[in-house]
């Protein structure tokens, strides 16, 4: 299925056009589940807009990796999936089980996936894999160049004094895997995060963060710096868990083809518990 556009739109307008006997509900699912394309490049954010002359095509429906890891992209380079809350990125030292690493490794065996970023065991969202070293190589030049978009959405303790902001520390890790923040450049490596408060309620707020740097714990870390610490984080400082599970989900993640220089968007719907504590947040990005 294939339309050419004649006029500026939204992409959940032209995917109405598209398919005039879908229901927006549908419209929106295809769309997050990365099915539509526009002029060949996947995009999964329904509010994003399509210019007159360019073309919808819509893609194979939805395919699933062992452990209900959604795939939301697959070519011979490269891999982005949306990981479930619990399910370890890959194994280390002192985390076993099941990952994601070793999910996919067994899906495209012999080939070989090579990790580039992790997100942590119990935050959910958009993760991405290579399936070569020249793609792992250019992936990770374009993390430390700051080349990748990565968006997450946050559920805090508690009210930020300023609707928006940035935190900038140097984060070290101690023997017992926490991070802490100090100024000290010589203990730690610079991490820098960016936040914006969408909205609030009596005890807690919804942040949108935008990474420039990517350490382990970042997030979490900065949030307790700012006294405003994760719910359900009771390692950095919580006292709640209303979502009964940690209130972190990676959202957005936006890189150029390591191979192909295509722009690809990928958004992973926002979990149910969040949008329970915050309705408005489930049309964030319709």
């Amino acid at each position: 299925m294939k339309f050419k556009t004649t006029e500026p739109l939204s992409l959940l307008e032209a995917a109405a056009k598209m398919a005039p006997d879908c229901t927006r509900t549908t419209l929106r699912s295809w769309i997050k589940e990365g099915r539509i394309s526009v002029d060949g490049q996947v995009e999964t954010q329904g509010a994003s807009q399509v210019h007159a002359g360019q073309t919808l095509s819509m893609g194979r429906r939805v395919r699933y990796a062992p452990g209900n890891v959604r795939i939301l992209f697959e070519d011979k380079h490269l891999v982005v999936v949306d990981k479930p809350e619990g399910l370890l990125t890959v194994a280390t030292a002192y985390e076993k089980g099941e990952t994601v690493h070793a999910i996919l490794k067994a899906k495209y065996k012999p080939g070989k996936v090579f990790v580039v970023h992790r997100i942590d065991q119990d935050t959910s969202g958009v993760l991405m894999f290579a399936r070569t070293e020249r793609a792992q190589e250019e992936l990770k030049k374009k993390l430390e160049k700051h080349d990748i978009e990565r968006t997450y959405y946050a559920i805090v303790e508690g009210h930020l004094p300023k609707t928006r902001g940035t935190w900038e520390s140097y984060q070290i890790e101690d023997g017992n895997y926490y991070v802490r923040n100090t100024t000290d450049a010589s203990l730690g490596k610079l991490a820098i995060t960016h936040y914006k408060v969408l909205d609030t309620a009596k005890r807690y707020s919804l942040l949108e963060i935008r990474l420039e740097t990517g350490r382990k714990n970042q997030i979490r870390a900065h949030c307790q710096m700012a006294d405003c610490p994760i719910v359900g984080d009771k390692k950095y400082g919580s006292k709640t868990n209303p979502l009964k599970r940690l209130g972190l989900h990676a959202l957005f993640l936006g890189i150029v083809h390591p191979t192909t220089g295509q722009k690809l968007k990928f958004t992973s719907p926002l979990p149910k518990e969040f949008t329970t504590l915050f309705p408005r947040a489930a049309h964030a990005d319709a």
